[in-house]
């Protein structure tokens, strides 16, 4: 059975909002040096359209999943990985911000090994930690050895 997990909306929203207040942040900052409006809004519009750039159109991604292989596919790039030949692992790092998980983020990382060949890092993050840990299931990765660290800040976990 094929199964498919695309990027959500909601993980982009989240990242555009984050995107919105870095860069506002900045060209605040900015403004106590430089007093021009205009440069404000160029320094405000090239975070933003950096942030979009790098961190959300470079890494939306499809991913498929069937009986024998895995399918990448990212921008114009598609990768195909036969399963039952590719070393596979994943690492979720939780990050909370204060005492509640209210202010939290997960990273979402998938690595991929084939014979002879380099491991490639697949970021999973804009599919979102319900989705992706439904694909760890399809791909037979339980979380059976999983380490958990906690620590005062992050809570991370390795499946292997």
């Amino acid at each position: 059975m094929k199964h498919t997990y695309k990027t959500r909306i909601y993980r982009v929203l989240v990242n555009a909002a984050m995107g919105l207040a870095l860069a506002v942040i900045v060209s605040f900052i900015v403004g106590f040096f430089i007093p021009s409006n205009i440069v404000r809004a160029l320094v405000f519009i090239a975070i933003l359209a950096g942030y979009v750039w790098l961190v959300i159109i470079n890494n939306i991604i499809t991913i498929e999943v069937d009986d024998k292989t895995l399918t990448i596919k990212k921008g114009k790039k598609t990768d195909v990985y036969d399963i039952a030949t590719t070393a596979v692992r994943a690492k979720i790092v939780t990050s909370t911000y204060g005492r509640s998980s209210a202010g939290s983020d997960t990273e979402c990382s998938l690595y991929l090994t084939r014979p002879g060949e380099e491991e490639v890092l697949v970021d999973c993050e804009l599919i979102g930690i319900s989705h992706f840990n439904e694909l760890l299931e399809n791909l037979g990765i339980t979380g059976d050895s999983v380490a958990k660290l906690d620590t005062e800040n992050t809570t991370e976990k390795h499946n292997s």
